[in-house]
């Protein structure tokens, strides 16, 4: 299963249309399908968010704005990149480490840390998907309380 698979049944759920998710979402209909179809850099990107809250023991909103609330995300340049830096640094944790518990090399953990990693663009749309369907962020990298990627069907 995908994260994409993830967002299209949430949003079934949720009863709102493809339409209105992507408007609300401030992306064009297109890219919003690209999302929904795994086609998509959310892909990569969402898992390595959950990954990050993971070993850096924080709630995902949090690292995405300082309220959690994506009316706060995007405030400035860099934003996710910079929370990210500050928890790693508040948890005793050098960067390396970092990459290494997250399975990312040390080259990327330093843009994402940086801000120029695809996170700033893909971490405060899931925020505003998790929103939309009033769920916590962290349920759609692991609904049913499992990794998406292991679920052979998510009713």
């Amino acid at each position: 299963m995908k994260l994409g698979d993830v967002l299209r049944k949430e949003r079934e759920r949720a009863e709102l249309s493809v339409e209105k998710v992507a408007e609300s979402l401030g992306v064009s209909l297109q890219e919003y399908k690209r999302m929904e179809g795994g086609d998509s850099p959310i892909e990569e990107w969402g898992p390595t968010l959950a990954r990050l809250a993971i070993k850096l023991q924080t709630p995902t909103s949090r690292l995405i704005a300082e309220t959690g609330r994506v009316a706060q995300s995007r405030q400035r340049a860099g934003q996710c990149g910079a929370l990210i830096a500050a928890r790693r640094i508040d948890s005793n944790l050098g960067l390396a480490e970092l990459a290494a518990r997250i399975d990312v090399p040390e080259a990327e953990m330093s843009r994402i840390e940086s801000g120029e990693s695809p996170l700033e663009t893909y971490a405060p749309l899931l925020l505003g998907f998790a929103e939309m369907i009033d769920q916590p962020i962290f349920n759609l990298f692991y609904p049913c309380g499992l990794p998406f990627q292991e679920l052979d069907d998510y009713p």
